[in-house]
């Protein structure tokens, strides 16, 4: 089995539109073909200012059908969206490949981490995206049991806030400041440190 992370552009459903104009990261904890042409996502976010202008935004969608909106104590803000059409959603689960992590980036892109099922399926499922109107870009491919600490974008930013500061005490650089070097959303960059250094810890305790 393989492992692949790829970077979509999808050219038929709210994620573009919405998440290019907001701070706040999506995460997609699960993805379902809807009829025949369409899709459904459950979704999570952390609440933060942001949080209503994406909610309007998903509703207001000419693609979306419905929202389903619920908050929780902890901070987080779940949905269920369904999409009249997710030509992206389909071609996937027509495809041997398994979507087992999504996250949306600050482009408007998302951020798919897929695993094959038969020899052959990732490219396939790539050509098939593509064919569909979809911008795909390949980040890695490798064998499902090969470890990647990081992932290239983590490492470059992770490398930029050690080299600028931003872990000395006290702080020459903050995460505003780095993010504007970056060309990225505080809260987008906050993401990526978050995940690259939980990463490196796991790593660490690991060795031990």
């Amino acid at each position: 089995m393989m492992e692949a992370s790829l970077k979509l552009r999808l050219p038929d459903t709210w994620v573009n539109d919405v998440c290019e104009h907001n701070s706040i990261v999506i995460h997609f904890q699960q993805c379902l073909p809807y009829g025949t042409t369409g899709g459904r996502s459950l979704i999570e976010f952390d609440e933060s200012e942001d949080a209503g202008r994406v909610i309007e935004g998903m509703r207001k969608h000419p693609t979306v059908e419905r929202v389903e909106v619920s908050r929780t104590d902890g901070g987080k803000v779940s949905a269920t969206v369904v999409n009249r059409t997710c030509r992206a959603g389909q071609v996937l689960a027509a495809s041997d490949c398994f979507m087992v992590a999504a996250q949306s980036l600050d482009d408007g892109r998302v951020r798919w981490k897929v695993v094959s099922g038969r020899e052959g399926s990732l490219l396939s499922l790539v050509e098939e995206l593509r064919k569909a109107g979809c911008q795909v870009e390949v980040e890695r491919v490798g064998a499902i049991r090969d470890e990647v600490l990081l992932t290239k974008r983590q490492e470059e930013v992770l490398a930029l806030a050690l080299r600028e500061g931003y872990y000395e005490t006290p702080k020459r650089v903050h995460l505003s400041e780095l993010a504007k070097r970056l060309g990225m959303a505080p809260s987008s960059l906050g993401e990526v440190l978050k995940r690259a250094e939980r990463a490196v810890i796991e790593k660490h305790l690991r060795s031990d």
